[in-house]
């Protein structure tokens, strides 16, 4: 298990509220999408480059739809650049965070995300909500490798 230890970089965030929980995760791919695009990285030469890019969406897509299947949906994502490194904050109601299911408690109905974020991301984290009651913040790290763009 990859759970980062550190803060998320604190650096200008962009910041998305979600409108209607149903079409959240979608407008969460549309807006790391954007993120990446602005950076070149969707059409990358490097083939690790986009792959990343790749797994940058499939984890946000995970983290929200969690949100949204165990609190409710997600309350505001914020992401931010710190040279080649993406971190994706994404902030809901609910205290408990989110865990990696073993084997055996996966299937039908789910218990993959987290597992599929762990091998992903480049870490990840949960904290508590200074600025509410209950609450947490989910964040992942996304490092892409240097190469040709």
């Amino acid at each position: 298990m990859t759970i980062a230890l550190t803060r998320p970089v604190a650096r200008a965030p962009h910041r998305s509220h979600f409108a209607d929980p149903r079409f959240a995760a979608r407008d969460a791919r549309r807006t790391v999408l954007a993120r990446l695009r602005d950076r070149g990285l969707t059409e990358a030469a490097a083939p690790a480059i986009r792959e990343k890019a790749d797994a940058a969406l499939l984890i946000v897509s995970e983290l929200v739809t969690n949100a949204c299947r165990h609190a409710c949906g997600p309350s505001e994502m914020r992401t931010s650049w710190d040279g080649p490194e993406l971190t994706v904050e994404i902030d809901d109601g609910v205290a408990e965070g989110p865990v990696i299911r073993p084997e055996s408690e996966r299937g039908e109905t789910g218990g993959f995300g987290m597992g599929l974020v762990d091998v992903l991301a480049d870490g990840w984290g949960v904290r508590r909500r200074p600025d509410a009651q209950e609450g947490k913040t989910v964040y992942v790290r996304i490092c892409f490798p240097s190469g040709d763009r």
